[in-house]
C-alpha cells in the first residue's frame, strides 16, 4: 500500500469514529532540512487547537504488520493524549509586548532551508542561517516553539534586527548554555571502560574534546551565539578550536594543534551525518574553527 492511500484510509475510519461534528485534515508539513511529513488534525467544534499527529510513522508500523485497526486506535489514543483540557486563547499571540520576552533563535542549515527561509525572517551566518521562535511554556499545551514567519513580523509591526536583538538577550536566558568534557557528557550514556579508554585516547593525543548545548540538549547549536561562550571554551581549550557541528542539538569542540585537516574534518562530519542522524537533525556537512585571537568564528576550507 502507498503513503497517499494509507492516509485516505486512515482518514475515513478516524472521521467515522470521531462522529460528524468533528472534521479531520491531514497536511504536508515541512520540517528542517525540507523534510515534508503528513500530519492529521481532528478539530471538534468548540476547539481551537487540536495536537497534530504525524502519519509517516504509523504507515511504517502498517509495513511491519501492524493491523489497520490497531494503527487507528493507537492514533486517537495519541490524539487523547495531546488534547488540551480546557479551550486555548491564542488571541495573546497577536500582542508582541505579551510574547517579546520568549522570541528565541535556532541555528539550521541554510541550503537545505532555502525554501522555508523564503518564507521567515533571519538572519545568515556563515553557510548557516539563525531563525526565530517563540518559547512557550502553557498549561494546557505544555512546552513548545512556534516559529515566526514573515506575516508575524508584520502583526507585529516589527523587523529581523529587534528579533535578533531580543533573541540574543532571551534564548541564553531561557535555555542557559551548558559545556563540558565529552567524558562528562557521554556519563550514562557509555560505560565506565569505554569513557576510561577515551580519556586516555585524549591524553596520549594532546586533544581535549567539549561538548557544547544548551540545558535541555534541544536545539542547542545555537549556544555558539552565546555572548562570551566561545570565549570561556578558548580558555579550558587552552586556544583555538574546531566546531564540528554533531547535530542541531548540540556541537563538539575539538583542540586545534595545528596539524588538523579540514578535508578529514568535513569527512567525518558528513559521514556522520549520513549514518547516525536523522535527515532533520543535520546542521552542516562542514567544519568551523574559533579563532582565539581574533574572537570570531571562520568556515575550514
Amino acid at each position: 500500500m502507498k503513503l497517499e492511500k494509507f492516509m485516505e484510509m486512515v482518514s475515513i475510519k478516524v472521521q467515522e469514529i470521531a462522529g460528524a461534528d468533528a472534521s479531520v485534515h491531514v497536511q504536508e508539513v515541512r520540517k528542517n532540512n525540507n523534510v515534508l511529513l503528513h500530519g492529521m488534525t481532528i478539530l471538534r467544534k468548540g476547539q481551537n487547537v487540536s495536537p497534530t499527529i504525524y502519519l509517516d510513522g504509523f504507515f511504517d508500523m502498517l509495513e511491519n504488520g501492524m493491523d489497520m485497526e490497531h494503527i487507528v486506535r493507537r492514533i486517537l489514543e495519541a490524539y487523547v493524549r495531546g488534547l488540551p483540557r480546557n479551550k486555548v486563547d491564542m488571541e495573546f499571540f497577536r500582542d508582541f509586548a505579551k510574547v517579546r520576552d520568549r522570541v528565541v533563535y535556532r541555528l539550521v542549515n541554510r541550503e537545505k532551508n532555502k525554501d522555508l527561509l523564503a518564507d521567515i525572517p533571519h538572519v545568515d551566518f556563515l553557510d548557516l542561517a539563525i531563525c526565530f521562535y517563540y518559547s512557550y511554556e502553557h498549561p494546557e499545551l505544555g512546552e513548545g516553539m512556534i516559529l515566526i514567519h514573515n506575516n508575524h513580523m508584520a502583526m507585529w509591526k516589527t523587523c529581523h534586527r529587534e528579533l535578533m536583538q531580543l533573541a540574543e538577550y532571551n534564548t541564553p536566558r531561557l535555555m542557559p548554555a551548558r559545556l563540558c568534557s565529552m567524558d562528562k557528557a557521554l556519563r550514562g550514556v557509555l560505560e565506565e571502560g569505554a569513557l576510561e579508554e577515551l580519556r586516555e585516547l585524549q591524553q596520549e593525543t594532546g586533544k581535549y574534546l567539549y561538548v557544547l548545548s544548551n540545558e535541555k540538549r534541544c536545539q542547542g547549536a545555537a549556544a555558539i551565539l552565546y555572548p562570551g561562550i566561545l570565549t570561556e571554551a578558548a580558555r579550558r581549550l587552552k586556544g583555538s578550536f574546531y566546531i564540528l557541528p554533531s547535530s542541531i542539538h548540540e556541537v563538539i569542540l575539538l583542540q586545534d594543534d595545528g596539524k588538523g585537516s579540514g578535508d578529514g574534518l568535513h569527512e567525518m562530519i558528513a559521514d556522520i551525518n549520513k549514518s547516525q542522524l536523522r535527515e532533520e537533525e543535520v546542521l552542516s556537512d562542514y567544519a568551523y574553527r574559533y579563532d582565539a585571537t581574533a574572537g570570531k568564528v571562520m568556515e575550514v576550507l
